[in-house]
């Protein structure tokens, strides 16, 4: 279990630092195929969750470095979402504690499909916008910010699978700083969403170490490739992680 958990967790983190989520949209959906399918046990949702949720905070917190130092972090954007988000995604890692296993996963895979569509319908281009271009709607960050922390604290995930696509299509940030701040976004909601799981006692403490060794050796690779990577290409590739965690999820929802 831990070589697995180290594999999936480079694999994780290095598209974490790439595409700027936290890593949970990939990790979710391979720890719950692949463990079993070698024969190295299962884990409930909910122990899943609180890894994820840690993996996401070490991952965001190795990429959002490299990408700070890049230029590609928008700071205002980053404090009206990820205040908000950091305590209401605290909250809703302690909710969960009261939900049953089957309910995560369907909220999860929702919250998947709901980005997925968003992202894959979006046919603007403000990849030409400078970081001074980009005007702050403040109300609507706080808004988006407290109810993204909300559902992804109780999924386990860092919340960017909604943020990406928001950030992006409605309040029309260039797809290479909509990463940047996403991640750094993301780092909040990760800290308050850990701290919520482990206070509830949802996290499997033996297995941490890989999943944060994996992770944080892998994101600054990532965020490093992200840099000279077209906006395009970025695109493409968060809609096929999208997409690829959507049918995880369905495999898992139909057993």
């Amino acid at each position: 279990m831990i070589v697995i958990l180290f594999i999936i967790s480079i694999f994780s983190g290095f598209l974490s630092g790439l595409l700027g989520f936290g890593g949970a949209i990939v990790m979710i959906p391979l720890l719950l195929t692949f463990p079993p399918l070698l024969g190295a046990g299962e884990l409930s949702m909910k122990a899943i969750a609180g890894l994820s949720m840690v993996q996401v905070f070490f991952a965001s917190l190795s990429g959002m470095l490299i990408h700070r130092k890049n230029n590609f972090v928008h700071v205002p954007t980053l404090l009206y979402i990820g205040i908000p988000m950091g305590i209401s995604a605290f909250a809703g890692s302690y909710l969960s504690l009261y939900m049953e296993n089957r309910f995560v996963l369907i909220l999860f895979t929702v919250l998947v499909i709901v980005s997925f569509i968003l992202l894959f319908t979006d046919k603007s281009d403000h990849d030409a916008k400078e970081m001074e271009d980009i005007r702050t709607q403040k109300a609507l960050c706080i808004i988006l910010g407290t109810a993204t922390g909300l559902l992804s604290g109780i999924a386990g995930v860092g919340g960017a699978i909604i943020l990406i696509p928001v950030m992006i299509r409605v309040l029309k940030i260039p797809t290479k700083i909509t990463i940047g701040t996403s991640l750094a976004i993301v780092f909040f909601g990760a800290f308050f969403g850990s701290l919520g799981k482990i206070l509830s006692f949802q996290v499997e403490f033996l297995l941490v170490l890989p999943v944060v060794l994996g992770s944080l050796i892998a994101a600054q690779f990532g965020a490093m490739l992200s840099k000279v990577t077209p906006p395009k290409v970025l695109k493409y590739l968060l809609i096929a992680v999208l997409f690829a965690s959507i049918v995880q999820a369905f495999m898992k929802i139909l057993q």
